[in-house]
């Protein structure tokens, strides 16, 4: 899938709840990435997982079936590798969207070190 094609479903299906002002202001605005939807706190954090905690749910889902893609590197999309399976295998990527098959989860390593990661699992 191509990167507008992922950032399309990803907005559809994680950030479907807020309002459409507040997306435009926090992130598509120049500037602003899918994750400001939580460094802006445009969700409540019973939303989703932040930092820690983020890491660890990460560590233990299913990721049968997942895709990433590095926002600053890639224009497609790419199938889940072995040796991305943990947090700390992301660690040395400067900024990577995973979301798991069918969009039922995601997790953001942001290129910020003070912000994220983030994991959301789909409603």
């Amino acid at each position: 899938m191509t990167k507008e094609e992922f950032y399309n479903r990803w907005m559809e299906t994680f950030a479907n709840s807020i309002p459409k002002k507040d997306i435009i202001k926090y992130v598509k605005s120049t500037g602003n990435y899918i994750w400001h939807i939580f460094s802006w706190e445009l969700l409540t954090e019973k939303h989703y997982l932040v930092g820690d905690k983020a890491r660890e749910a990460y560590d233990i889902i299913d990721k049968n079936g997942a895709f990433y893609i590095e926002w600053f590197e890639d224009e497609q999309t790419k199938d889940m590798i072995l040796n991305l399976n943990t947090a700390k295998d992301l660690d040395d990527l400067v900024e990577v969207y995973v979301v798991g098959r069918d969009f039922k989860w995601t997790y953001i390593k942001t290129h910020e070190s003070m912000c994220g990661p983030y994991f959301m699992k789909n409603k």
